[in-house]
């Protein structure tokens, strides 16, 4: 079960699957006692066949498969057993209280006594949020109004904010943000955990001022990070999509497919997140991130608004960027149409040979035009006979021979064909863009079930913050450390917001500490 949930194993009897994953060959043991070499000859030798003949037998599609309806239930939740949550109700253990602090008065001040207070002095108590799981309570300071000589009524100093009057503090927004975005815990179950912590607090109210701490984030390093992204020579690209609430319908209740665009530069280690009020205009990536930029090359999916990207940056300012195909993408065409016709077994092998042979590059660190030197090698005969493959396949126009899956996947390849063979001209180029399919991976898991923004401008709030999130991950940084040490900072009045970036972070807080 460890080995389950620290490395996610997860294995099937399905072919289907275990071409997805990349395996060769399934007798791994063999794999293992061969030598690199003679993997490239097995290779070669498939790839020499393939070219020489295909199985023309035609196959029967047969109808689409009817899926089994289920006729379970879903059982109601026994909400007798659950207690009632507090609404619009604060109530909260207090950590300690501060005393008035008149280092901000000049001298002479005099606290100010009214007849409508108890106590008679013109004071009142001002909380902060603290959190340190198990342990969540808060800081109470007292304001004083004093009189002060030659100016009017001045107030005794507030206790700093990272934005505006929030009450939290960045130990609570850490705790806050470590469970809705590094664990996908929803906002319902946070509240939970904060009442077993007595801890009561509106769901209003929270969501309000964690979405003014991520906006402030938002505000202060988006702009450097899409910098550091336009200084990358190349660049992984792709969209996803969310699902958000569109107040200006009737239906206040209704959610609707917007989406997410994404730009990760490998070499610097940063991936931006962007939400254009739901968009999948190419205006979005065209300005935000190729245009005034050095990218050159960049891997992406067959979506045309990257298609309408490069020939407009071409049109405007006459440079050249190249759109690179995702062979993962190829084969995951393949590995569908397998399922109706196995006779694409041979070429989704060769592309799984194409994939160890970038992972064996990788191992014996070979970089640009070493690389390159690589992939010739060993590479460009296994690209020549799948294309060849392909092309006669294509050439044959019977559809019937081997069903529609097939001729799609087929088409999808050759179609870009051109774009599909970019790797073998340049080394620093990667051969797919799993490394940005990977960083939606935590907005897909939510998108089914609490993933779903209220507003764009919430929406826009939660994909910075993945942004965030997945850049910590690739710079091996602890992500709750990595917000509190920050928004400490901010709270200090550090400006330095470009040493801030995951990229370039280097933790100086010694007040940071770990949850239980």
């Amino acid at each position: 079960m460890v080995l389950v949930l620290q490395r996610r194993l997860f294995k099937t009897n399905s072919d289907a699957s275990s071409y997805m994953k990349g395996e060769v060959e399934f007798d791994e043991r063999r794999m293992n006692d061969m030598e690199f070499t003679d993997v490239v000859d097995e290779a070669n030798k498939l790839a020499s066949g393939i070219i020489e003949e295909v199985d023309q037998t035609p196959v029967d599609t047969g109808k689409e498969p009817k899926l089994p309806k289920s006729d379970k239930r879903k059982e109601k939740k026994d909400k007798e057993d659950k207690p009632k949550r507090r609404r619009n109700v604060f109530s909260i253990k207090v950590l300690d209280s501060m005393g008035i602090d008149t280092s901000n008065l000049p001298a002479g001040f005099k606290l100010i006594h009214r007849k409508d207070k108890i106590t008679g002095e013109d004071v009142w108590i001002v909380r902060m949020y603290d959190c340190y799981a198990p342990l969540a309570g808060c800081i109470e300071y007292e304001i004083g109004r004093f009189n002060v000589p030659g100016h009017d009524p001045m107030c005794s100093k507030h206790p700093d904010h990272i934005v505006g009057k929030n009450p939290l503090l960045p130990s609570f927004a850490r705790f806050y943000l470590d469970m809705k975005i590094h664990y996908n815990v929803s906002e319902n179950r946070i509240l939970e955990m904060l009442r077993d912590m007595e801890a009561f607090m509106p769901q209003s109210s929270l969501n309000k001022w964690m979405h003014e701490i991520m906006k402030c984030l938002r505000e202060r390093l988006q702009d450097l990070m899409l910098e550091v992204i336009k200084s990358s020579i190349y660049t992984n690209n792709d969209e996803t999509r969310i699902l958000v609430r569109n107040l200006l319908e009737d239906k206040p209740d209704k959610y609707k497919v917007e989406y997410i665009h994404a730009a990760l530069s490998l070499e610097k280690k940063l991936v931006v997140m962007l939400y254009g009020e739901g968009s999948r205009s190419h205006t979005i990536p065209e300005e935000q991130i190729f245009e005034h930029s050095n990218i050159k090359y960049f891997t992406a999916d067959r979506a045309k608004l990257y298609d309408t990207v490069v020939k407009s940056i071409e049109e405007k300012y006459g440079v050249k960027i190249t759109r690179t195909a995702c062979w993962f993408h190829a084969r995951h065409y393949f590995v569908d149409a397998f399922i109706a016709d196995h006779r694409v077994r041979p070429i989704i092998k060769l592309m799984n040979y194409l994939f160890y042979i970038e992972r064996v590059a990788d191992e014996k660190g070979k970089t640009g035009e070493a690389r390159l030197k690589f992939r010739l090698k060993y590479s460009r005969f296994v690209v020549q006979s799948i294309m060849k493959a392909l092309q006669r396949m294509k050439d044959e126009k019977d559809v019937k021979k081997y069903g529609k899956m097939v001729m799609r996947a087929v088409n999808y390849v050759l179609d870009d064909k051109e774009a599909f063979q970019v790797f073998l001209t340049n080394g620093d180029v990667e051969i797919h863009n799993i490394a940005i399919e990977r960083c939606f991976r935590h907005i897909a898991m939510g998108r089914r079930n609490w993933g779903k923004a209220g507003s764009h401008e919430a929406a826009e709030n939660l994909a910075f913050m993945y942004s965030l999130y997945e850049s910590c991950k690739m710079n091996n940084l602890n992500f709750g450390r990595y917000i509190e040490d920050i928004l400490t900072r901010m709270k200090d009045g550090d400006k330095d917001y470009k040493s801030m970036l995951p990229c370039y972070y280097v933790e100086k807080s010694d007040e940071v500490k770990e949850c239980v």
